[in-house]
């Protein structure tokens, strides 16, 4: 049984280092075919939950997600930044029609 995603440390693509630091984005990608569905998945499914519970905590997953993929870009990466384009679209669209802009209740930590 899968639990809820509350949190940055229920992502499947999150995990802690021996120090306890978050590390955001996974490091040993190999770029595999089958990354693309992952990605996207990490983004549709995980990030929306999140986003569903605390959307300051799903912002902080972008963001840092974004920020640790570090120029690499396998299907892994490109899936993920597809998703995070269109919602990005989404948004705007939303806001040309008066939705509120969305700002984080307090700062993210890395």
């Amino acid at each position: 049984m899968r639990t809820a995603i509350q949190t940055r440390d229920d992502l499947s693509f999150t995990k802690r280092d021996d120090m306890g630091r978050l590390i955001n984005w996974p490091r040993n990608n190999p770029g595999v075919a089958a990354d693309w569905e992952k990605g996207l998945a990490c983004f549709d499914y995980e990030i929306t939950e999140l986003a569903a519970h605390d959307e300051t905590e799903a912002f902080g997953a972008i963001q840092f997600a974004l920020c640790g993929m570090g120029g690499r870009y396998t299907n892994l990466e490109i899936g993920f930044v597809d998703r995070v384009a269109r919602a990005a679209v989404i948004g705007l669209r939303a806001m040309r029609n008066g939705s509120e802009r969305f700002e984080p209740k307090d700062s993210v930590e890395a």
